[in-house]
């Protein structure tokens, strides 16, 4: 992981500020900034285990009072459980930077963490911290902040699900991907889909039919291209963003120190 990506965390994290109901910016104990995400990370990579989970691959949550962290490096991953109908549903992404507690992941039918696309993640048991007092004062602090973050984007899907049109529930979901994924130049942006057309369908509670004539909808409108079936590229971040509600807060907690503001 790079330093860049590193700091994309700590940056949106502090661009949430009061407003997230954690202190992210000032001096107060436990701030977070890009040298507190590094001392972070090294934690996890003295005392963690190296994990390389192939796409598809679930990854054990871990049982019992011994709860197991996992810091993504690279790759995207999602937390699932059995739905009604024996439908999957997703219920959170994680993306390079995000960290999952196994204590983090409701009590449901088939719960699990699987690798959307090739992920590397460090992997680090809380045991292993028992005598490490100062490790664990770093990881303890940060998992605060980073729990934080991870409610805030559920509670954001949330209101996505709930409120959103379909058509504006998918161009959402499309600026959230491509503000993790990709960059944005000249108003456009590009980025490949680590998801496939089903599994976003499921993320987003719609018929992958559906999802299908929305994106020609999209399309026609001049709004979103795609290049095969794993790239999209938005054509205008700011018409994208005037279809969509939540575009303000999909740039808070998505967006880093390269995308800027919320055009809209």
């Amino acid at each position: 992981m790079t330093i860049e990506q590193n700091d994309r965390p700590a940056i949106r994290a502090q661009a949430l500020g009061s407003g997230s109901g954690v202190n992210f910016s000032g001096g107060a104990k436990g701030v977070r900034t890009l040298s507190t995400d590094l001392e972070f990370k090294s934690v996890f990579d003295r005392l963690g285990v190296a994990v390389k989970a192939r796409k598809s691959q679930i990854l054990d949550l871990g049982k019992g009072a011994d709860t197991t962290l996992y810091l993504v490096h690279s790759g995207v991953l999602m937390l699932s459980a059995d739905g009604a109908n024996e439908r999957r549903q997703m219920l959170m992404l994680l993306y390079p930077g995000d960290v999952f507690a196994s204590d983090l992941a409701p009590p449901l039918e088939g719960i699990g963490l699987t690798a959307l696309t090739d992920a590397k993640l460090r992997r680090l048991r809380t045991s292993t911290l028992i005598e490490t007092s100062a490790d664990a004062e770093i990881v303890k602090t940060q998992l605060v902040h980073r729990y934080s973050e991870l409610n805030a984007r559920a509670g954001l899907h949330v209101v996505r699900l709930a409120s959103l049109s379909s058509e504006a529930r998918v161009a959402a979901f499309i600026l959230e991907i491509g503000l993790r994924m990709g960059r944005i130049s000249n108003d456009s942006l590009s980025c490949e889909l680590p998801l496939s057309r089903q599994d976003i369908a499921d993320y987003l509670s719609l018929n992958a039919d559906t999802l299908s004539r929305i994106m020609t909808r999209l399309k026609s409108r001049d709004m979103v291209a795609t290049v095969g079936r794993s790239r999209a590229i938005i054509k205008s971040v700011k018409q994208l963003c005037n279809f969509v509600p939540i575009c303000a807060a999909t740039f808070a907690l998505h967006g880093g120190p390269d995308t800027g503001e919320c055009p809209h």
